[in-house]
């Protein structure tokens, strides 16, 4: 099989109803009709658009509803499990691959869940599970639980890469892309598509103007594609970015979805090309081993999810506390 140098890659926006009811309860058959909805929107996506890889939204399975972690269990997925069996099928019969979030229940560890994505083949198998690491939120992050995380899968899954036909794939979720060390240890792999479904009603929640810039920058700076798809919640748009910085998503003729055409051969012209390459001229050397700074602790939560948000805030302030110690940085006033 010769690998498609040109495809369409669709960003999808479901109008998908919200799993909760008013009393953050799970509402009976929703997920399923939800379900049944992403099945149809990739059908769509491959019979109308010619679509190849189909990237859906953060929340985009469930809606979003600020609720406490055992309301969250109750509408987290297995990965895999039998919804992303189901639309696993879809996939199959529309010939694409296709990028889901959710989150995600494990049985290693209990009482708690995941901020996931998944990527599923042509073939309808879950091809990779990546599982979200940057946020100050209750869900469990990979470095929470570090020791136990690396036994159950491996150090690989905290940035895992799937070589495709259409181009090595990886995922970043949400406000990820405000740390460059994700997607560049994905560039660094391999990576050549970077896709980010994320659930923003703003574009970032602290209003930083930066933030409208960081994931052209992510693009430009790893020569990769990248690729953003938000949610109907939002008056923001899905947006994308070709390997210069480029904006390239363009609207179809159906608000569901926006489209973006890829082209794989000329990344890797560009990858090749004198001077052009930004990768391959990291000089590792010359930086200080972040290792050894006292930055986020590993295992910070490995017995129990933090009681609140002010206990991850608390970490925070004591890892730049750790590094005003030994002159890293200021605090106000000094």
């Amino acid at each position: 099989m010769i690998a498609p140098s040109h495809y369409k890659l669709a960003l999808c926006r479901p109008d998908a109803p919200n799993v909760f009811d008013a009393q953050g309860r799970v509402r009976d058959g929703v997920l399923d009709h939800n379900v049944g909805l992403y099945c149809d929107l990739i059908e769509q996506a491959a019979d109308r658009f010619g679509a190849k890889l189909i990237v859906f939204p953060q929340f985009g399975l469930t809606g979003y509803t600020a609720l406490d972690s055992p309301a969250w269990e109750g509408a987290s997925l297995a990965f895999p499990g039998p919804e992303l069996e189901r639309i696993g099928k879809a996939a199959r019969r529309a010939g694409a691959y296709v990028v889901l979030s959710a989150s995600e229940k494990h049985a290693a560890f209990p009482n708690r869940y995941f901020i996931s994505a998944g990527i599923l083949t042509p073939l309808g198998e879950l091809g990779l599970t990546y599982r979200k690491n940057y946020s100050i939120s209750m869900r469990l992050s990979p470095i929470d639980v570090y020791s136990r995380f690396v036994e159950v899968f491996g150090h690989d899954a905290f940035t895992p890469v799937l070589p495709t036909p259409l181009g090595t794939l990886g995922v970043v979720i949400g406000a990820e892309p405000h740390y460059p060390e994700i997607t560049r240890a994905l560039a660094l792999k391999g990576a050549e598509v970077i896709l980010n479904p994320i659930a923003a009603p703003v574009i970032d929640y602290m209003m930083r103007p930066g933030a409208d810039h960081v994931r052209a920058v992510r693009a430009f700076e790893n020569v990769a594609y990248f690729a953003a798809v938000n949610g109907v919640q939002s008056d923001i748009p899905s947006k994308a970015w070709d390997f210069e910085g480029r904006a390239i998503a363009a609207p179809s003729d159906d608000p569901r979805f926006t489209l973006v055409s890829v082209d794989i051969e000329a990344l890797r012209k560009t990858r090749s090309s004198p001077a052009a390459n930004l990768l391959a001229q990291i000089q590792p050397q010359i930086a200080e081993y972040p290792h050894k700074l006292p930055l986020w602790p590993t295992d910070a939560f490995a017995q129990a999810a933090p009681g609140s948000v002010d206990a991850l805030l608390a970490v925070e302030e004591q890892v730049w506390k750790g590094l005003q110690d030994i002159g890293r940085g200021k605090a106000p006033g000094n």
